[in-house]
């Protein structure tokens, strides 16, 4: 390497440890190369260096962590578009403040959805009569509550009932609910279901006895004699 070379990173490194101590250099110039050092000799002048232009470094701001959720999102790509919520359901039969024949305890609901009813998700309807559930699940939008529900003996009449329906899903979550609304149970009266008649039969007709026919007598061999008098053929 070259000698001025090696005085000028010499050079260097007493520059950068002098402004690390806030010390002065000084130079000795004799018959060789100059001599630098941070103590003052007999014959030595100070060097004046120019200061160093020092940047402050930019702060890294440390970034959040990700959730575990969104990672696992993002790492199994994009999700399916959820189904479409459904924009009306309500209760259409019975109608509210209606009555409803309860001489039989089967009456029809009647429920109006749009859009139509998400079968493929698994979505049902349920309904309840005064908070208590009726345990099925409905697919159509027509259905008949069942006499199961009442039990063994007919509904009180002239009774406030009332009526709620639900859209679920699959695992029975709420997805829409339904205006309720309220009815009466009633007994119609000379409502009643005719019985099982037999057929009618009908009578055979009489069949009427031919007419009698003359009987003929023979009093002689080839001489037909009978009680009626045989026509009178005319004289030609």
């Amino acid at each position: 390497m070259p000698e001025p070379a090696i005085q000028f990173l010499v050079l260097l490194s007493l520059l950068l440890s002098v402004q690390a101590a806030a010390q002065e250099v000084f130079v000795t110039r004799g018959a060789g190369s100059p001599m630098y050092s941070d103590k003052p000799q007999a014959g030595a002048q100070p060097v004046s260096l120019p200061e160093l232009n020092i940047s402050k470094p930019v702060p890294v701001v440390p970034k959040a962590p990700v959730p575990a959720t969104r990672r696992t999102a993002e790492e199994s790509g994009p999700a399916a578009a959820p189904p479409p919520a459904y924009r009306k359901f309500s209760i259409v039969v019975p109608a509210n403040d209606g009555s409803v024949a309860a001489n039989s305890a089967l009456f029809e609901v009647r429920v109006a959805v749009e859009p139509a009813l998400q079968l493929g998700e698994g979505h049902a309807i349920t309904v309840s009569i005064n908070g208590r559930p009726v345990g099925q699940r409905f697919t159509a939008h027509e259905f008949m509550i069942p006499p199961e529900f009442w039990g063994d003996t007919l509904p009180p009449v002239n009774q406030h009932y009332q009526l709620d329906a639900a859209i679920v899903d699959g695992n029975g979550g709420l997805l829409k609910l339904a205006e309720p609304v309220t009815f009466y149970l009633r007994h119609v009266a000379g409502w009643h279901q005719r019985p099982h008649q037999r057929p009618l039969l009908r009578p055979l007709p009489v069949q009427k006895p031919p007419p009698a026919q003359p009987s003929w007598k023979f009093e002689q061999p080839g001489k037909p004699s009978s009680s009626v008098k045989p026509p009178v053929r005319p004289e030609p």
